[in-house]
């Protein structure tokens, strides 16, 4: 499938997930973890980039970032897990690829969409059964945004002996709108987040799993003018060469009428085929009749045809006969003049 070309974008944010190769396990231990997040603290230094949310799985990154626009997505994630794989590869004696082709990044509006996207992040250890709450999972942001210190969640003394790394996520802009008082911003995200509407969680998953940009009809209208912008001024530095695969957005209305329409379209077809059997039914039954008639017209047709044969037969059989005795006259005849002479 054509991707969309890395741009940026003022008011954009990516959110880039990457997932391990094959179904392997990117973490196999908690000094993994703590190894990827040295280098994203590494990274975003060099890059200055934001951080608003992340979270580990053992098979799959989540992050949400907001480049520079010196900076592509490409590029940072390039060399972060480019310097983890070749961390993991060392560690464990193995070659070859640790993450499958290359990252997936969405682009998404910061404006509409930040918290939520935040909060859905937050959520996927629990959707996909690794945890029964948030705060539960030590190896995401979500501390961050409940703890008086701006760390990573791996904070739990009871982990390992290795020292956490800290990662600051820039978690300001977040709370901000929820209230500018630190604590009661600080509650309000955590309720926003563990009494999320399941059904909400869905639409943003759905929105984010199927869409290249996600976004406001403005936001989409100047992706696309940003992309073309891009790739007449630089065709052959883009990843792709491709128009940016909009935010499919699904109109509940629109599907009631698919559907109605399938169903309209098989009581159609059942009433067609249904139709079809009574053509064939008395298409055989003509063709049966028709057969009789024929069988018949044919004997008849075979009768008269013997018929006129045996006439024919008798009526040769007389020209011989008649021939035969004028041969024989003709042949006394001239035995007897034979005699004369």
């Amino acid at each position: 499938m054509p991707r969309l070309p890395r741009i940026y974008l003022q008011g954009a944010l990516y959110y880039v997930v990457a997932e391990a190769d094959h179904n392997h396990e990117l973490f196999k231990d908690n000094a993994d973890y703590n190894a990827y997040l040295v280098l994203v603290n590494k990274y975003k230094a060099q890059y200055q980039f934001k951080l608003f949310s992340f979270v580990l799985m053992s098979n799959q990154i989540n992050l949400l970032i907001e480049p520079l626009p010196e900076t592509t997505i490409s590029q940072i994630m390039h060399d972060i897990n480019s310097a983890y794989t070749k961390y993991f590869n060392g560690r464990y004696e193995k070659t070859g690829h640790l993450f499958r082709e290359r990252f997936r990044a969405i682009l998404i509006e910061k404006e509409t969409y930040l918290a939520g996207v935040t909060r859905f992040m937050h959520l996927l250890p629990v959707d996909t059964h690794l945890v029964k709450q948030p705060g539960d999972h030590h190896w995401g942001s979500y501390q961050a945004y409940l703890s008086n210190l701006n760390s990573n969640c791996a904070v739990d003394k009871l982990i390992m002996s290795i020292e956490p790394e800290q990662v600051e996520v820039d978690i300001k802009e977040v709370l901000d709108i929820f209230s500018l008082e630190l604590g009661q911003a600080r509650l309000k995200y955590q309720e926003f987040v563990e009494k999320a509407d399941k059904k909400e969680i869905e639409t943003y998953k759905n929105k984010l799993y199927s869409s290249s940009v996600v976004g406001t009809k403005d936001f989409l209208e100047k992706v696309k003018e940003v992309t073309k912008t891009a790739l007449a001024a630089h065709p052959d530095q883009l990843e792709e060469k491709i128009e940016p695969a909009l935010e499919k957005k699904i109109d509940q209305k629109a599907i009631y009428i698919f559907a109605s329409l399938i169903i309209l379209f098989l009581g159609i077809s059942g009433f067609l085929l249904k139709g079809n059997a009574n053509l064939k039914r008395e298409i055989k039954e003509v063709v049966l009749i028709k057969d009789a008639e024929m069988t018949k017209e044919l004997i008849a047709s075979n009768q008269e045809l013997s018929q006129e044969l045996e006439e024919k037969y008798r009526a040769d059989m007389v020209s011989y006969k008649a021939v035969a005795l004028r041969l024989k006259q003709m042949q006394e005849k001239s035995k007897a003049k034979g005699e004369l002479l």
